[in-house]
């Protein structure tokens, strides 16, 4: 269960809203790309609590990578 630790509104675009957030779950969680029905921004946070991993989110290739 991916657990949201902190969002922000931002906007990036005009018109279009994107949410920078800090995430929390384990590496078999899916991680998402949209949190509340907002893509989530480029550069927001996953870590896995189990491994300890840590991912960026890639908003141009939408992906999430790891640290």
């Amino acid at each position: 269960m991916v657990t949201i630790y902190k969002i922000e509104n931002t906007k990036i675009k005009p018109n279009d809203d994107y949410i920078s957030a800090e995430l929390r779950g384990l590496s078999t969680d899916t991680k998402p790309t949209e949190v509340n029905g907002k893509q989530i921004d480029n550069g927001s946070i996953f870590i896995e609590i189990n491994t300890g991993k840590i991912f960026f989110y890639d908003l141009e290739n939408k992906q999430w990578n790891e640290a």
